[in-house]
């Protein structure tokens, strides 16, 4: 950051500087629990715009025929529901608009959960 003499005292300029980015810090909030699993977050971010995009987020929110798995932390699982949520939403405001979800995903994406 440069810093105009002539404007404002420097050891001022340098005090308010660093206060504004902890205050942003601050704002930023820890980061979210779904985070921790960057595969999960990549997956859906790449399906989010098809309709595999909320088949993947079923099968990895719920559990199908009895499987085990590990799961999730509960904060991780509350976002999930919260991005599931969000994406029922949308499409329900798409089909409102007359606009339709993308049935396919695009190429390249490999989608391996499940058995269809």
């Amino acid at each position: 950051m440069s810093i105009d003499n002539r404007v404002i005292n420097p050891a001022l300029a340098q005090q308010l500087y660093h206060k504004s980015e902890k205050l942003k810090r601050k704002r930023q909030g820890p980061p979210a629990a779904i985070e921790s699993f960057p595969r999960v977050v990549k997956t859906i971010t790449g399906l989010w715009r098809y309709s595999e995009g909320q088949k993947y987020l079923e099968e990895i929110i719920m559990m199908e025929g009895g499987r085990r798995r590990a799961g999730f932390p509960v904060e991780a699982q509350e976002e999930l529901m919260f991005l599931y949520q969000l994406l029922l939403d949308q499409h329900r405001i798409l089909s409102l608009r007359g606009q339709k979800i993308i049935e396919h995903r695009p190429p390249g994406t490999k989608f391996t959960m499940g058995n269809k």
